[in-house]
């Protein structure tokens, strides 16, 4: 993390680039924008497909072995990590 200092010459160099030569900079913000979606992880839909199988069969086998609650999360972690999936490829190009 910067310090206030930092971020304040931070700021001010970036200002002096913008005012200087706007393609210039604006190529820095592409760039980095570019670099932070590739560091993401990205699971692929096989992975979602096993995370929903082992979720909501590991409910089932909690709820035959007398033990709803747990069940319970377990049916709600599916419903979750099936929401992620759904939202995930709604999001893709």
């Amino acid at each position: 993390m910067l310090d206030d200092y930092e971020r304040e010459a931070l700021r001010e160099i970036q200002h002096q680039l913008l005012v200087e030569d706007p393609d210039f900079a604006k190529s820095f913000g592409t760039d980095a924008q570019r670099l932070h979606r590739a560091a993401t992880p990205d699971l692929s839909r096989r992975a979602y497909t096993v995370m929903l199988v082992f979720s909501s069969a590991f409910a089932v086998i909690l709820l035959l072995a007398g033990s709803p609650v747990l069940a319970v999360l377990f049916a709600a972690l599916t419903g979750w990590v099936w929401y992620a999936r759904s939202h995930r490829s709604a999001e893709r190009p």
